[in-house]
């Protein structure tokens, strides 16, 4: 089990880097997530030191196939704390925008939390640090509206229950 900070300390702020200005730099923490008392950051490199999905796929806001790249949202999960079940989750862009989700459905759509685009970093000017995206171009059936409404960028904050 992790231990941290409170998480209603953090809920309300941005992760240091983004205070800071410096959220492009891999190794400032850009990713805050939540469960109850229960607070963790991470950093670009984290992320990307987990183990990693990639799969090429289009969207409506990304014509061109892309190459996505990063961890999926079960080892995200994992990464936080390996011995629980999470049920929902509150996902959180750097405008304040946020979707909910259903984590189960997240796992089995093979959800990931991309932080590469074609093998570069994903950068804030284009959808970074962060970008929950499925697999469409290799599933069909999750080309709809309900789940491109799902693909947010600029993550910064995952609050899960």
């Amino acid at each position: 089990m992790l231990t941290g900070l409170s998480a209603t300390a953090l809920c309300c702020l941005a992760p240091p880097a983004l205070a800071a200005g410096d959220i492009d730099d891999p190794s400032a923490p850009i990713l805050t997530v939540t469960d109850g008392g229960v607070a963790l950051a991470f950093s670009r490199n984290d992320l990307a030191a987990m183990e990693q999905t990639a799969f090429e796929t289009t969207a409506p806001f990304m014509p061109i196939p892309r190459r996505m790249e990063g961890p999926s949202v079960a080892t995200l999960l994992r990464a936080f704390d390996p011995n629980k079940t999470f049920e929902r989750m509150a996902i959180a862009a750097l405008d304040s925008y946020l979707v909910e989700a259903e984590v189960p459905a997240l796992v089995e759509e093979e959800a990931i939390l991309a932080i590469r685009q074609d093998g570069a970093f994903l950068p804030v000017a284009d959808k970074g640090p962060a970008l929950l995206i499925f697999p469409f171009d290799d599933r069909p059936a999750l080309q709809d509206k309900r789940h491109y409404g799902l693909c947010i960028w600029q993550i910064v904050e995952i609050r899960l229950s």
